[in-house]
């Protein structure tokens, strides 16, 4: 049994946001074909002297990509996107996401300094028990990881197991991380290796373990409240109930490093039929036969909420700091949902305790729009002021064009002068070839690498500078 806030449910009547939009999508054709819709750019201005200062990962689920929103994304202000979803079956294969491969989406980040990740995704406490601990269905999915990741180039791995057997929290976990682990060191380039966890562990979850093997954790902090609860209330309160987000990181994730935890906010909003104007009202299904059938799916997204429901009387919770709607009709409705104020103050916890980062579910929930961005953009990037052409820190751009034949240009910048080294190595870490082998000045520095002079087949290689005791690592693909 779980216990929600107020609410007391079977695991069986829990279902997740990602499980349950997965599940919902799925079952909706319109979201299941490529869409007519040709999206135009809102994306802010770039500062070129405002920089990230906090990882900001967000998930793209691929009905979001089929709709195109993907081409409003603010891609300056993102890190890391999370591709969502490479779905995995008990016996270790992967089902790749709807229209796979993104390859607009993949030449976009290409110039942007953004991480792609595969987001892998199960939701049966069977399965899920099987891929840990069945030697040969571990083994096939971590191949199929690992092969995704190097045909597509891409930066990492998520893992969205949800519905965990108690009894695998601990060490079945562990083991799956370490093997992962292990599948991936082998690589010269490093790949980031993150695992989500709920928002609140009741107890079972020994989450400084999973770090082990695992480089941080993205906390799911919303589902406080959903389609399963008895009463209406914010996804993602900031405070106040049995359970909180501050309670979370306070009480649940008191021993995990906080520079090894992302905070995941919402970007959609819950919809509530109740017999009632008042907050937290009971909410009594009315059909005893199709439960619960009182909560209005699917769950609301951002951009929807203030565009359908913007004439609605708007409140704000003052127990949880966090927005709702309320109207009357046939009988009362109720939306609870997070806006810029909610986020803000969610964000200011994440800075005061030191977090790695924020996370968003879901990227283009807020298509069309720019408060959320701006937001972002305010409570997440420095500004520096910096002498002409003197760069600020250590950098290595990605190489451009990528894919590439018969030459491409790679770049960086050093903020100090230092002894510089820049190699090019095969997909089993070993040398191919050094371009770079000298002193250089701080700077920006630009090289033309030509196939000819090296004799390289077609192939993924990544590209390593290291200056000191700093290094940087990216991947470009020769095609002949």
């Amino acid at each position: 049994m779980l216990l929600v806030n107020s609410t007391l449910i079977t695991a069986q009547d829990y279902r997740s946001t990602h499980q349950f939009e997965s599940s919902y999508y799925l079952q909706n054709s319109i979201f299941n074909k490529p869409h007519v819709k040709q999206a135009s750019s809102t994306s802010l201005k770039k500062n070129t002297e405002a920089r990230l200062n906090k990882t900001v990962l967000g998930f793209l689920p691929w009905w979001e990509y089929n709709l195109g929103t993907h081409k409003n994304l603010n891609y300056d202000l993102l890190t890391h996107i999370a591709i969502f979803s490479f779905e995995a079956d008990a016996d270790g294969n992967l089902k790749d996401p709807l229209n796979w491969p993104w390859i607009d989406l993949i030449n976009t980040v290409v110039n942007k300094n953004v991480k792609l990740m595969l987001t892998i995704t199960n939701f049966n406490p069977d399965d899920i028990h099987k891929l840990m601990v069945d030697i040969g269905a571990r083994k096939k999915l971590l191949e199929n990881i690992r092969t995704r990741l190097m045909t597509y180039g891409l930066s990492g791995v998520i893992i969205d197991f949800e519905n965990i057997r108690d009894s695998d929290k601990e060490f079945a976990v562990r083991n799956f991380l370490n093997e992962l682990r292990k599948i991936l060191n082998p690589v010269t380039f490093v790949y980031e290796i993150v695992f989500a966890t709920p928002a609140v562990s009741y107890g079972k979850w020994v989450f400084p373990n999973i770090l082990d093997y695992a480089d941080y954790l993205f906390i799911m902090g919303y589902d406080y409240y959903g389609n399963w609860s008895s009463t209406t209330g914010p996804s993602a309160p900031l405070s106040g109930g049995f359970f909180n987000i501050t309670k979370s990181l306070n009480e649940d994730y008191s021993t995990v490093p906080s520079n090894k935890l992302i905070l995941g906010v919402p970007y959609y909003g819950n919809y509530w039929k109740t017999n009632s104007k008042e907050a937290y009202a009971k909410v009594t299904p009315f059909d005893s036969m199709k439960a619960p059938n009182n909560w209005v799916k699917p769950a609301l997204h951002y951009k929807e909420i203030l565009s359908s429901y913007r004439q609605k009387e708007k409140l704000f919770d003052a127990t949880s700091k966090t927005p709702w709607l309320r109207w009357q009709d046939t009988t009362w409705n109720q939306i609870w949902y997070d806006d810029s104020v909610s986020l803000e103050l969610k964000y200011d916890l994440a800075i005061n305790k030191n977090l790695k980062g924020v996370g968003i579910w879901a990227l283009g929930y807020d298509d069309g729009r720019t408060e959320l961005w701006k937001l972002i953009e305010k409570k997440f990037t420095t500004v520096y002021e910096n002498p002409p052409n003197i760069p600020v820190d250590f950098k290595l751009y990605q190489n451009y064009p990528n894919p590439f034949n018969p030459s491409t240009v790679i770049s960086w910048q050093l903020a100090v002068s230092s002894f510089v080294n820049l190699k090019i190595y095969d997909l089993l870490g070993r040398e191919v070839a050094t371009l770079v082998n000298e002193f250089q000045n701080a700077g920006t520095y630009n090289l033309k690498l030509y196939t000819q002079d090296y004799s390289l087949p077609s192939g993924l290689y990544f590209y390593r500078l290291t200056a000191g005791n700093l290094s940087q690592t990216k991947k470009m693909i020769l095609i002949k």
